[in-house]
Order: structure tokens, then sequence, then C-alpha cells
């Protein structure tokens, strides 16, 4: 009996050590899992293999052609870790990571959660910050699952503020209210998209090409310096700083990108331009700007909706956002965020190119029709 209990003594002193190491190894495991997507997510998954999209010819691609995949929404999250499970993204940012130069994305949205989350997922960085303003359109339901995916990650801001975004003065509202949100950050440069655009680079291509502008203003690929804001009349309509710029908000404020230094100068100046109606869903412009469109497709504004038959083009175009619409083609988001993915993870090579490309000249090359 004695032995019996001296063994039992001996299995519970041993079993307890081995049992606090297993469960400190698995919440190890756990923990590096869970952490490990903050720099590395998910590749994009969807059922279409984007590889054959490429040759224009194959029976695949035709089949495609005739049957597009459209935006299928996903149902309503009640949690954040739906969200995450989902996408992937991360729920912490890093304390701190060398040689980061922080951006600010910002768009004013009104529909369509499931596409605001894709692109966002396209585009996501724990390093940067992300602001979605809201239309007063949105509806109930798109509101919500908004201020739910803001509450739930902490570099992505959802102002509870709604704008009236069918005038200029009220796209410009929206936006400032998103500068004004955390201005007191150290973010370098803000980048103003619509709200069907799709980034065809990676952040990072982004971010260092933002970084020579330094303190100057692109709009629409013109560069603007800081004198030339300061000193700007905005009741001279002839200036080129006043043409650019309501070319630019004409076309639903796609795409600029501006120095933390000077987005209160820029937008005190845009604020006092005259307001207009800006196209919407009611106001359809009837012009058409990108003539040489393959889908013949055109959003309020005339912009091009690019589709599956611009793919094969899209990895030698300058571009760095495009339209599309994903009730129209939702394959062609999928599969350019593929391309986005490889860019970012996989591919330094394209991006340092496409920098060279844009900027070993010294001259603006951007394939921009709004110019």
């Amino acid at each position: 009996m004695a032995n019996h209990d001296i063994c039992t003594k001996t299995m519970w002193a041993l079993s307890v050590p081995l049992c606090i190491l297993l469960i400190l190894f698995v919440a190890l495991t756990a923990y590096a899992t869970y952490s490990f997507h903050i720099f590395v997510p998910l590749a994009p998954a969807n059922n279409i293999d984007c590889e054959q999209m490429f040759n224009t010819t194959s029976e695949t691609y035709l089949s495609y052609i005739e049957n597009r995949t459209l935006l299928e929404p996903s149902q309503d999250d009640r949690n954040c870790f739906q969200i995450r499970r989902r996408r992937y993204l991360p729920a912490d940012m890093p304390k701190s990571m060398a040689g980061n130069h922080n951006m600010f994305f910002i768009r004013v949205v009104s529909k369509d959660y499931d596409f605001v989350e894709e692109v966002l997922t396209m585009m996501h960085s724990p390093i940067h910050f992300f602001c979605f303003a809201l239309d007063i359109t949105a509806d109930a339901l798109f509101k919500e699952r908004m201020f739910r995916l803001g509450d739930c990650q902490v570099n992505v801001l959802v102002p509870r503020q709604l704008f009236n975004t069918s005038t200029a003065h009220g796209m410009l509202s929206a936006h400032r209210k998103c500068l004004k949100e955390i201005d007191e950050f150290e973010w370098r440069h803000a980048v103003i998209t619509a709200e069907h655009d799709i980034p065809l680079h990676s952040t990072k291509f982004l971010s260092r090409r933002s970084r020579r502008l330094r303190d100057m203003v692109e709009i629409n690929g013109v560069h603007f310096k800081e004198e030339t804001l300061l000193s700007a009349d905005p009741n001279d309509t002839s200036s080129q700083l006043y043409q650019v710029s309501r070319n630019w908000i004409q076309h639903l404020c796609s795409v600029a990108t501006i120095s933390h230094s000077q987005h209160k100068v820029l937008y005190d100046y845009l604020m006092k331009t005259p307001d207009f109606d800006l196209p919407n869903d009611s106001h359809r412009e009837t012009s058409v700007v990108e003539k040489n469109c393959d889908t013949k497709v055109y959003d309020v504004d005339g912009s091009c909706l690019y589709a599956m038959e611009d793919f094969p083009a899209i990895r030698n175009t300058t571009r760095l956002f495009i339209r599309a619409d994903p009730h129209y083609d939702f394959g062609f988001v999928q599969c350019v965020h593929e391309v986005v993915f490889e860019r970012t993870f996989f591919d330094p090579i394209s991006n340092k190119n496409a920098n060279n490309y844009l900027y070993g000249s010294h001259k603006n090359l951007i394939d921009d029709y709004r110019n």
C-alpha cells in the first residue's frame, strides 16, 4: 500500500508540471498562429481560376464572360470574431515597425458592404489607417455593419456622422471629418479614393510612392507645392489648382494623395470654392470621360467600369486605381485582389519596376484620363 501511495504521489508530482508545460505550449502556438496574420494575411479565396483569365481565347475565359460572378451579400456579422474569421484581419497593430510611413486611406461609402470589406482587405496593413465616411443614403443594415467594422478594427475609423455627398462641399466635409479624426497621429499622406475604386498596386508601393511627394499634394496626377496652396485664390477659376480640383471632385474624388502638412490648407481652399452638384444614382452624367472603354459600361460620372476583359492588361498599367462595379463583375474584383496580394507578398520586383517606371524620368507617366 505504501508503494502504491508513493507511485501515485510521484505521478501527480510529474503530471502537474507536464500539464503546465503542455498548456503553455498550446497557448504559445495559438498566440503565434493568431498573431501571424498581422504581417501575412491569408491569400484571397474565390471559386475563379484567375490564371485562366489571362488567356482571352480559352473556353474558361469565354464561359466566364457569358456568366459573370456578381456580388452576393454575406450574412450580417454579430461580433468581431466573425469578421476576422472571414477576412483574417488583424485585431491589433504592432507597437513599432522600422521605417514605417503611415498612410491614411479615405473614401465615402453608401452601399455594398462586402465590396467595401473586399477592397479594405486588398489594401489592409496594420501600420496604416482607414476611414470610411457614410453617405446619408446608406440603409440601416449597411450603417450597422460599417459601424461594427470600425469598432472591431483598431485602425479602421467609421465616423458616426452622416454626410450629404450630393454636392461638392458635402463630399469635402466628409473627407475633412476623416482627416480630423486622427489628426494627432503621425500619418504622413492621405489617399482619397472614390467609392468603387480598387487598387492595382500594393499598399507598400503606394506608401513608397507617396514618400516622394514630401510636402506636395497630388490631384489627378498633377503636383502642387506648398507655396501654390498658400497663395491660391478660390475666386480665380482660371488657375490650374481650381481646374484640376474641380475636375477631381466632379469625378467623385478619385484619386488624390495629400500630405499631412498641407491637408488643412488645401481643404480650407476647396471649401471656399463655389459649391456644385455631384453625379449620383438619380443624376448620372451624360458625357463619357473614357471613350476607349472595352466594357462600354460606365459609372454615374461617366467613368469606365472595368471588368474581366481588362484583366490581362492590368499588370502592365501605370494606373493606381480603377473603377469597378461588383454588381456587374465581382469576379474581376476578386482576381485583381489576387494580383494585389501577389504584388504585396510574393512579387516585390513588379512593385520596384513600377516605381522606376513612374519616377525614372522625373515626369508624370500615369495614364489618368482625368488630367
